[in-house]
């Protein structure tokens, strides 16, 4: 599986993604989610790509039924990526549509983004 759930403390779930992230591994990662995103308090997301290589082409991306059940429980979301995925990472989590606020930070900004989930 090309994502996974690396660290879940401090109210921050830690996601890396790497290689060609597929529906189906999102499916994966959305069922992993399930049990964390339904506890009582609200947690904020760290995604991280790491030796990504993009998305695979799939019509199901449309899917939101995912988020429309998490959204509740998530404060913030941080994507720390290459610039060059920038504009399709937002675009793929919905940033603009969500509840909550979404920021992207490039490689080198890994401490900027965690401070920024950390801050109330």
């Amino acid at each position: 599986m090309s994502a996974e759930i690396i660290s879940n403390s401090d109210g921050i779930v830690t996601v890396r993604i790497s290689g060609i992230f597929s529906y189906p591994d999102q499916i994966a990662l959305q069922n992993e989610m399930v049990n964390v995103v339904s506890i009582p308090n609200k947690l904020s997301i760290l995604t991280i790509y790491e030796d990504f290589e993009g998305w695979s082409h799939d019509d199901r991306w449309e899917d939101v039924s995912f988020q429309e059940k998490s959204d509740p429980y998530i404060n913030k979301m941080a994507i720390v990526g290459a610039e060059q995925w920038r504009e399709l990472a937002l675009m793929l989590v919905s940033a603009g549509f969500r509840s909550f606020p979404v920021a992207y930070f490039e490689t080198a900004e890994l401490d900027k983004a965690q401070a920024w989930l950390s801050a109330t």
